[in-house]
């Protein structure tokens, strides 16, 4: 399981990564042709609007993965270890039903109803096309759920045969 995480993680880099390089050149592009021709483009606005949202959904998934995410960790962290691993998992399994229900099932339910949508500014993309980063999110999320509860659940397991030989 941790060779498909570290694939994850590369595979989600790189596509940060030129999301990240697609986005600046997009906008660049849009600040000069504003001041520089007078004449900023439509689909460079879409397209860097686009590219910011699969960006943050996919930093997201992998902020996920480093265990990074935002938590109010003033409670848990005050816990005992093993309370404190109680907590984290107990935290990844509501998450992972937010990813499972919101980002995934939502997320294609979402394409399905829009794939045939053109958008305005881009008629080659659809807005289908568009809201795919949700359930491809979603199954990144998804996947570094299951995998954060079973390291936390070995972690737990491993806590409790140290404290019984003690």
């Amino acid at each position: 399981m941790q060779r498909i995480k570290v694939w994850a993680d590369r595979i989600l880099a790189l596509c940060c990564i030129v999301l990240c390089a697609g986005f600046t050149v997009t906008v660049t592009w849009q600040v000069v042709a504003r001041f520089l021709f007078n004449s900023p483009g439509a689909q460079s606005e879409e397209l860097a609007k686009i590219m910011f949202v699969w960006l943050v959904l996919f930093a997201t998934a992998l902020l996920f993965g480093e265990k990074g995410h935002m938590n109010i960790g003033i409670v848990c962290d005050r816990l005992p270890r093993r309370l404190n691993l109680t907590c984290q998992i107990l935290t990844s399994l509501v998450i992972l039903g937010f990813a499972t229900f919101i980002l995934l099932l939502g997320g294609l339910d979402a394409v399905d109803r829009t794939s045939f949508q053109t958008n305005a500014a881009m008629p080659f993309i659809t807005t289908g096309q568009i809201y795919a980063a949700l359930p491809i999110c979603g199954a990144f999320t998804i996947f570094y759920c299951v995998y954060n509860i079973v390291e936390d659940v070995k972690k737990f397991i491993a806590d409790g045969k140290s404290a019984r030989e003690a």
